[in-house]
Order: structure tokens, then sequence, then C-alpha cells
């Protein structure tokens, strides 16, 4: 890496706003200070996406579907706005805070890297989304909300769900998708 690129990033910095927020996390700051916690780190998110989102057609194997994978999570993160609760804020903080923390250690240590190889694959895969009800994918133009869904492991997976029924829009599809005599 470049030199120039090592100065925009300041990765002491950012290991410092996440291990705030995550060791915090029991008792992360209320108010005005969780406001600015969530700023700062949206900020080094952001950067360290833009980033990632650059090495990742150079990178092979595992390193490149993490790439893709926090990449995704972090432009649907960032675009997410966390409800007006507290809880809900805090959580957000958590989750910029891991984001960061995982997009810092892939741009640190990105693996061998090779040349570029379908450039395009990170952008087409910010754009997808799939239903978490139906397992569908939701095309652009279809209505979509956001939405948490329940799991053991975490407590609340972020993802989307059509806002139309899922039963309306597989018959539709199935509609579309039906033989032609």
């Amino acid at each position: 890496m470049s030199g120039a690129r090592r100065q925009q990033i300041d990765a002491a910095a950012i290991r410092q706003s996440y291990r705030a927020a995550v060791l915090g996390a029991v008792r992360l700051p209320t108010g005005q200070a969780l406001d600015e916690a969530a700023r700062l780190l949206a900020g080094h998110v952001q950067l360290l996406t833009a980033e990632v989102a650059r090495l990742g057609p150079r990178m092979r194997r595992e390193y490149r579907r993490t790439a893709v994978h926090l990449v995704v999570r972090a432009h649907h993160t960032l675009e997410e706005r966390a409800g007006p609760s507290s809880v809900t804020r805090q959580c957000r903080v958590f989750d910029l805070a891991i984001l960061a923390r995982s997009l810092l250690a892939l741009w640190e240590q990105p693996g061998p890297l090779g040349p570029a190889v379908d450039e395009g694959e990170i952008e087409k895969a910010v754009g997808r989304r799939i239903c978490g009800a139906c397992s569908q994918p939701i095309y652009p133009g279809e209505g979509a909300e956001s939405a948490v869904f329940a799991t053991e492991a975490s407590g609340g997976l972020r993802g989307y769900l059509h806002t139309d029924s899922c039963a309306a829009v597989a018959e539709e599809r199935r509609a579309r998708l039906r033989a032609v005599p």
C-alpha cells in the first residue's frame, strides 16, 4: 500500500473508537455522546469501506469473500438509521464498531494480492438484497423495508422484507416464469 493511503487511515484512532464502543458495550454513552460515537464510527466505516472495496478485486479466496461481505454489510448498515430508543442507537454504535474493527483488520492484512479480477463484483453485491421471509431477491422497484430478524446467536439480524406480501410477490414471479405453449 502506498504511503499516501496509509496516512489517510489513522488505524490507532479507529482502534480507539471501536474499543471504546466494544469494551463499553455494557455501558455505552447515552444522548449526545452516543450520537457522536455513531458519527465517528460511521466515518471510519465509510473510509475503510472505500479502501477495502478498492482492494477487494485483488484479494483471493476467503479474503475476497470476506471483503465482499463486509462491504455489503457496511453499505447496508450505513444506509439504516437507528430508531429513537437508546437501545437501538447503542446497537447501531456496536454494529459500526464491529464493522470498523473487521474492515481495518482486512485492510491491514488483505492476504496475498494478485491482479484485479471481476472488479464489478462488489458493486453488484452491494445492490443485491434478499427478502428475509421468502429468501427471494428484492428487485429494483419492488417495495422493501429494513427489518430485524430474531436469532438465538445475536438477538437480532438486520435484513430486508418485501413490503408486499411475499406470497403475492412469489405468485407474480411464478406467472412470469410459466412455460409458454
